[in-house]
């Protein structure tokens, strides 16, 4: 059976955005490392990249794609609307969720206390993250 992730991160903000996209991309790395496929949203619907795709097919797509998939990932260090409906998504269909955020962040309490949360990561830096998360895909997987 093939095995598919969806990557949760926010994507409207500040100058963090572009680091944070490589983030995602390195949680992608990690999860095909653990043979598992990555949904990774910002490489179709990125708001600066596709800025013509109306929040009808933008909310369409990826509700879509998070019900698609096994487990969602998300990046919940920086307050986002959309990261939170998307793990409120995954409940639904009782899809795993795992939250990566960093140590020192103080995070929304409704987001991390949904039932789809069964693991939470706490990082010092992207590097910590990665390293924790791909030893957790690897014991999830199994």
């Amino acid at each position: 059976m093939k095995v598919k992730a969806y990557v949760s991160g926010v994507l409207t903000g500040g100058d963090e955005i572009q680091e944070l996209k490589k983030f995602y991309e390195r949680i992608a790395d990690a999860c095909t490392a653990a043979g598992i496929e990555a949904y990774v949203p910002h490489r179709v619907s990125d708001p600066v990249a596709n800025p013509d795709m109306t929040p009808d097919a933008v909310y369409d797509l990826d509700r879509q794609q998070v019900l698609d998939s096994n487990l969602l990932i998300a990046y919940i260090g920086l307050p986002s609307l959309g990261v939170g409906m998307e793990i409120e998504i995954a409940r639904e269909k009782n899809i795993p969720a795992v939250v990566l955020m960093e140590k020192d962040r103080r995070i929304s309490r409704i987001a991390r206390g949904n039932p789809a949360v069964i693991a939470e990561i706490h990082f010092t830096d992207f590097e910590d993250a990665i390293a924790q998360l791909t030893v957790w895909l690897k014991e999830w997987k199994a």
